[in-house]
């Protein structure tokens, strides 16, 4: 399993791998993809979580390098959710795509009684697709399948969860960590302050403390999971060139990138 902590790089070592990787990913599509037929029902949102992963890295990398530290951490975070999702979503095949539809449904249903009760402007018109959307069909499934759905659903919106399930909840502090400076928390009330060591007032400060050099070697981790994922995907495996290249250079050989489902 991938923990930062057992990664011994250096986030110029990091940057290179992630520029790297994400060229490679901008290369294997640039031109198009083939997908075998028994993988095209998960490809289309297995590809836009790919290139989110990949664009999201590419802003973070360009934050950085703008002066910026703790305010990529929520991009960061969305990058490390949707590694992990992404090898969720394409282990558990149909069934977590329908997990991932039912959920869509149950957020879009949410929303639209939100607007409603708010009066928001085109209220109506959203109820109305509401409408048209919960009624697509889904095939008859067995009692199994339907509670394995269930269960599917309920990772889908637990991150904690989903990866107990699969044996990496040791990743989940760095992602509550992230999760602070993604939303109001003491951790961003003190982000622009320091705090001497004599115990005197608090200091001003025009950036953060907080050093970005982890959020780059987290992005490089995650576009390398990302592509060992979705290459096998596509006829050819067209980045198993640049994963094997970005695994030597992170020092990565022999090191499991990505978990397996345990429960």
């Amino acid at each position: 399993m991938v923990n930062n902590e057992d990664v011994k790089l250096t986030p110029e070592t990091a940057r290179s791998a992630a520029e790297h990787l994400v060229k490679a990913a901008e290369n294997a599509v640039g031109e198009g993809v083939r997908v075998p037929a028994d993988r095209e029902f998960v490809f289309g949102p297995v590809y836009s979580w790919w290139r989110l992963v990949c664009r999201t890295s590419e802003l973070v990398l360009s934050a950085v390098d703008s002066g910026f530290g703790a305010e990529v951490g929520p991009l960061v975070r969305n990058v490390l959710n949707h590694a992990y999702a992404l090898n969720w979503l394409v282990d558990n095949g149909d069934p977590a795509m329908y997990a991932l539809v039912r959920s869509g449904r149950e957020s879009q249903r949410k929303m639209v009684e939100k607007v409603e009760t708010t009066n928001w402007p085109g209220a109506v018109q959203l109820r109305a697709v509401y409408e048209q959307v919960k009624e697509l069909s889904e095939p008859e499934w067995t009692q199994a399948e339907e509670r394995q759905i269930t269960k599917l659903v309920h990772e889908l919106g637990n991150f904690h969860d989903q990866l107990d399930r699969y044996g990496a909840v040791e990743i989940y502090p760095a992602y509550s960590h992230l999760s602070s400076l993604s939303h109001t928390s003491i951790e961003t009330a003190s982000l622009y302050l320091n705090h001497p060591e004599d115990g005197s007032r608090a200091e001003l400060m025009l950036t953060s403390w907080l050093s970005p050099d982890t959020y780059v070697i987290q992005v490089a981790l995650s576009l390398l999971q990302t592509a060992s994922v979705v290459s096998p995907l596509i006829t050819g495996d067209p980045m198993r060139d640049a994963i094997e290249k970005a695994t030597g250079d992170l020092g990565l050989e022999g090191v499991q990138l990505l978990p397996t489902r345990t429960v």
